[in-house]
């Protein structure tokens, strides 16, 4: 074998190519076969999860779910029945149920526990047995100061 003829070197070298060396037409059918079945799979999973939410009727998106014909069920314990109330009391007009209270006409956060007591934002460390306990508590936290308009901030 004859050996192979010098390169020149310097200034007037040949341009060396540097095209991309195409891929064997295998790996490019295979490539987009994988592309297509994951599109198609995206697609699939997303038409199954919202294929529950597109046949649902609007109609019954208040309405509780049908039950077993039959007489209706004792429930297990009595259903509480909301606490209203409107009184004076240290001076202040509290008027309100369990789901809120007022203090001289303007709102009083109340938040009920997972333990059934009420906290409020004037004495949120002391939980009260009622809603009417948490507002007298307010008010006597309170003195002569009045609740802000503006409400709780946020966090």
């Amino acid at each position: 074998m004859a050996p192979a003829p010098p390169q020149p070197r310097g200034r007037h070298a040949p341009p060396v190519s540097r095209a991309p060396v195409p891929s064997p037409p295998s790996s490019r059918s295979r490539r987009l076969f994988l592309r297509a079945a994951f599109a198609l799979g995206a697609i699939g999973g997303t038409a199954a999860a919202l294929l529950p939410v597109l046949r649902a009727d609007p109609r019954d998106a208040g309405r509780p779910p049908v039950e077993a014909a039959g007489p209706p069920a004792e429930p297990a314990e009595p259903i509480e029945r909301a606490e209203l109330f409107d009184e004076m009391y240290g001076g202040r007009h509290i008027q309100g149920t369990d789901a809120g209270v007022r203090i001289d006409g303007r709102p009083l956060h109340v938040m009920r526990r997972a333990d059934g007591s009420y906290l409020s934002v004037v004495n949120h460390y002391e939980s009260f047995p009622t809603a009417l306990a948490t507002a007298r508590a307010a008010v006597d936290d309170l003195g002569g100061a009045q609740l802000s308009l503006a409400g709780p901030a946020s966090h």
